[in-house]
């Protein structure tokens, strides 16, 4: 296994903005890999943020983009020196095939808004539920790689308990919620899980019901904002693959999807007391069980 670290937010800003600057210079891929003497596969790959670039291979990528602003070309330089702390995920280097780098924003943002459509959101899983998702994902998945991964997924939990812990909300469709992942009991102690988390302020959440019918979600998404990467940016989790779109105009169009199925979805009072139907039944509901204040 190499040692070489698992990019992170460092290496997606300095990846974002090489693309940015090729396409200042009207150059496409093709046009890059002539200047810069790199593979099209290569440069993708620096400007997706997955691999790392060492500080002296920048300059002459600079130098061929024409880029010769010293305050420029230094604030550059700078996203290629690698930070001494070492992030807890390094250590899961062997099961994180393609998550290091959204752990690495989700760590560093200040606002997550996520939309789910098929389990609930990770930051809000139990451990027994993130197990049934990742024993299920692959066949054949060992126990102790399927223990790895659920380590990791409770693990990015711990920044909802910081002192100054990024602004979260969530919209769930009403289809997770009655998705039985590992049975009644497990699904039992998941949604009272979130009906804590909810209570205790930490997210705040909303589900999307049945009756909403169509609405403009293709899919799952979380939008982070990350002030290392100069605002918002989309991250789509898709099939063993994790993608990532920065374009001001695609971010816009996510946020605009957001905010309609926030509109279209229940109140945060009437999310919780849907979630409460679900736990304790409709009998216990009728009772008045205590709501937030």
């Amino acid at each position: 296994m190499s040692a070489e670290p698992t990019p992170d937010v460092r290496t997606v800003r300095l990846g974002l903005e090489l693309r940015h600057i090729r396409l200042e210079q009207n150059l496409t891929l093709q046009k890059a890999h002539k200047l810069l003497r790199r593979s099209v596969s290569s440069i993708s790959r620096i400007e997706k943020g997955q691999v790392r670039i060492p500080e002296r291979d920048l300059p002459p990528i600079l130098d061929a983009y024409g880029i010769t602003d010293p305050a420029r070309r230094e604030a550059l330089l700078a996203l290629t020196r690698r930070n001494d702390a070492k992030d807890w995920w390094q250590s899961y280097r062997d099961v994180l095939v393609v998550y290091p780098t959204f752990i690495s924003m989700e760590n560093e943002a200040t606002r997550i808004r996520a939309f789910e459509c098929v389990f609930l959101p990770g930051l809000l899983q139990t451990p027994e539920y993130a197990w049934e998702i990742f024993a299920a994902g692959v066949p054949g998945r060992s126990p102790l790689e399927t223990k790895r991964l659920t380590d990791v997924r409770i693990k990015r939990q711990q920044i909802l308990g910081r002192a100054a812990r990024p602004d979260v909300h969530v919209i769930v469709a009403e289809s997770t919620l009655r998705q039985s992942v590992g049975g009644p009991e497990v699904m039992r102690r998941q949604l009272q899980h979130l009906l804590t988390e909810i209570d205790g302020g930490r997210v705040g959440l909303q589900v999307l019901p049945f009756t909403a019918g169509a609405h403009p979600a293709l899919g799952s998404f979380n939008v982070l904002t990350v002030p290392a990467l100069g605002g918002d940016i989309v991250h789509i989790d898709e099939t063993n693959q994790s993608r990532f779109v920065d374009d001001a105009a695609a971010t816009r169009r996510y946020l605009d999807v957001y905010e309609r199925l926030r509109a279209a979805a229940l109140s945060e009072d009437d999310s919780r007391q849907r979630i409460e139907h679900l736990v304790f039944g409709s009998q216990a509901q009728a009772k008045g069980r205590p709501r937030r204040a």
